[in-house]
């Protein structure tokens, strides 16, 4: 089964009855606290991790699996985020790229990493995804 399967399948089973996936696209989720956060050991530069994000018209998604078993998944109610804006991450010195952050009780950042023809498609699917956020 391929990542996006996995991914469809964990969603699927986070969403209501009669909500259904609009749009998805394989974008990097810029974990704040890093991968080694994930073991008890905080690490202040973001870790890029590449996944699924996903939306409904209820909510937000992002699926991915570290060291091959272990998933991170989000699921970001509409009803709780705050703004949906765009920003800048430092990826490298003297290098940063365009990002879309989401506010909600916390704060989610995903970017392409300075890919610009990736960026547009992630500036689409934000688009489609504030169509639904500001129908709400």
């Amino acid at each position: 089964m391929s990542l996006k399967e996995r991914a469809i399948k964990e969603f699927q089973s986070r969403m209501d009855s009669g909500e259904e996936i609009r749009g998805s696209i394989f974008t990097y989720y810029e974990s704040e606290s890093g991968l080694s956060g994930l073991v008890g050991v905080p690490n202040g530069n973001p870790m890029p991790i590449k996944g699924v994000l996903a939306y409904t018209d209820k909510s937000l998604l992002f699926y991915r699996e570290v060291f091959t078993k272990l998933p991170i998944v989000l699921h970001i109610p509409f009803y709780k985020i705050k703004e949906i804006k765009t920003g800048k991450q430092i990826f490298a010195i003297f290098k940063s790229s365009p990002t879309f952050v989401v506010i909600h009780d916390d704060r989610e950042v995903f970017s392409t990493r300075g890919n610009k023809e990736e960026f547009i498609k992630l500036e689409s699917f934000f688009e489609s995804v504030n169509e639904m956020f500001l129908a709400k």
